[in-house]
């Protein structure tokens, strides 16, 4: 019965993880595309505002709930050490890929003119914001196949590679422009 409860949490904190990138990609179009303060305020404090309350919860929920069926099915294999390793490098690119860049994007939302001022709008529109996404994005499903069909180790660092290789082509690939990418200063 523990197991199973503690198997549902663990599911549970990758839906929550998932729901976390999902508004995060919605902030961030919205953030692209805005062209005034108060636009970039409503979608930093959407995206931001959830974002920083669920990730971290649900990346918490995810280990510590891994890190008992781990111990509990018969100690670490070479899946789950790989995954385990994945999903510390998917935090650290959250951290440094995202993180770090929105802690400077917040000060100068806040201090900008509208409409906002071409460096803002460049940072706002930093690709290292979407590469970091898909970055996380891919490795999450990596980590998802190596927790589905338990490969070997060399397997699992095959899969979380190709993960890797498929979110930095993702994240690299031209932007489509949004809607707003193309406005004049005047709106």
């Amino acid at each position: 019965m523990v197991h199973n409860l503690v198997l549902f949490a663990h599911i549970l904190g990758a839906f929550g993880l998932i729901a976390a990138y999902t508004i995060e990609a919605i902030g961030l179009r919205g953030l692209r595309g805005a062209t005034r303060r108060d636009e970039a305020l409503l979608w930093f404090g959407i995206s931001r505002g959830i974002v920083m309350r669920l990730a971290p919860a649900s990346l918490g929920v995810i280990l510590i709930a891994g890190l008992y069926l781990m111990a509990t099915s018969g100690g670490p294999r070479g899946w789950s050490i790989v995954a385990l390793a994945s999903f510390v490098v998917l935090a650290l690119v959250g951290a440094f890929g995202t993180g770090m860049p929105m802690a400077r994007i917040r000060p100068a939302i806040d201090g900008a003119a509208d409409p906002l001022p071409d460096d803002v709008r460049s940072e706002l529109r930093d690709r290292v914001l979407l590469l970091s996404l898909d970055i996380r994005l891919a490795m999450a499903v990596g980590i998802l196949f190596l927790m589905t069909l338990k490969p070997s180790a060399l397997t699992s660092v095959v899969v979380m590679v190709l993960a890797i290789a498929v979110g930095l082509v993702a994240g690299l690939l031209p932007a489509r422009g949004s809607r707003n990418e193309f406005r004049t200063a005047a709106g």
